[in-house]
This record gives C-alpha cells, structure tokens and sequence, in this order.
C-alpha cells in the first residue's frame, strides 16, 4: 500500500504532463527521457526525505511546505493554458493548506506526513 500510494499519483503526473505536452506538440514520446530523470530524481529525494520522516525533524527544508503551496497557482494555469481537466490537484493543495494551518509552512515538505498520519476532516 506504501508503494501503490505513490504509483497512481505519479501515474496522474504523467498523464497530465503528456495531455499538456500533446496539445502543444502533438507528441509526448520525445518526453520520455525527462520522465527518466524525473524518476532518479524521485529516487535521490526520497532518501532525505525517509530520513526526515524518521527523525521526525522537518526544520531543514531542501523545499519547504510554503514553497510547494505558492507553486500550487501554477497548476491552475497550465490547467487553463492546455486546456486540460487539473481538478485532481484539489485534494493536494488542500494537503499543504492543511499543513500551513498546522504550522508546517516553513519546514520539509516531508512535514505532510504529519497531516497525512492525523487527517482533520473537520477543516
């Protein structure tokens, strides 16, 4: 389940990315290698962030809660720009609002572990 909880998010990414890059180019194969990358880069990411989850310490951010949630605009504007249906990032940017509100803005965006282990469905 740990695993599958990555897999259809990752999955979406791509698809997105692929609509996005097929309405501008046509083709989305030219692509692949920079989905490669973006998989070691996953790789290379998650080892940090496994060990800040671990410690339980969040206050040495490589990219903070803060910075993920202001990049959230950008998803409603390549919504907008290549016409495509961007309404799954609902529930993420909600995920960091969540975090903000629990007073994780400035730490890890490893700190969504914290909001993820105790949902407020409340809020």
């Amino acid at each position: 389940m740990a695993v599958g909880g990555t897999l259809l998010p990752a999955l979406v990414g791509f698809f997105q990315g692929a609509a996005a890059l097929q309405a501008k180019t046509g083709r989305i194969e030219l692509t692949i290698s920079n989905h490669l990358t973006l998989n070691r880069t996953m790789e290379a990411a998650s080892r940090p962030r496994a060990q800040e989850i671990d410690s339980g310490d969040y206050s040495d951010p490589a990219s903070s809660v803060n910075l993920f949630l202001a990049g959230s605009a950008h998803d409603e504007e390549l919504g907008k720009e290549a016409n495509l249906d961007a309404e799954w990032h609902k529930g993420f940017h909600d995920l960091l609002r969540r975090a903000v509100d629990a007073g994780h803005g400035e730490q890890s965006i490893s700190a969504l572990t914290e909001v993820l282990r105790t949902p407020d469905r409340a809020a």
